[in-house]
């Protein structure tokens, strides 16, 4: 039981990184939105190009938003499995010790 919890405290903690990474990721596509950009010539189709792309980031955006909310999400559980987990270790504790 003891390893078991230690295995999933070792698994919180990678999921409290990849949440951390999840919030770079974001910074790093908001500054990909509000970074300038060069105007394209005259007669270059390419601010369809720019705006096809800005849509993509912004959706992509949304997306890390969704993401992180999940890995909270999960951290929760995990958080509430612990103790309960170590809670029931610590009752088999004493009752052996009663027994």
């Amino acid at each position: 039981m003891e390893n078991l919890i230690e295995d999933l405290k070792d698994i919180m903690w990678d999921v409290k990184q990849a949440e951390g990474r999840a919030g770079d990721y974001k910074k790093e596509i908001d500054r990909g939105i509000n970074a300038n950009h060069v105007a394209p010539q005259e007669g270059e189709r390419m601010s369809v190009t720019i705006e096809s792309l800005f849509e993509y980031l912004i959706d992509a955006k949304h997306d890390m938003d969704r993401v992180k909310d999940s890995f909270k999400d999960i951290l929760e559980k995990m958080e509430v499995l612990v103790e309960n987990m170590e809670y029931e270790s610590t009752r088999q504790k004493a009752v052996r010790e009663r027994g």
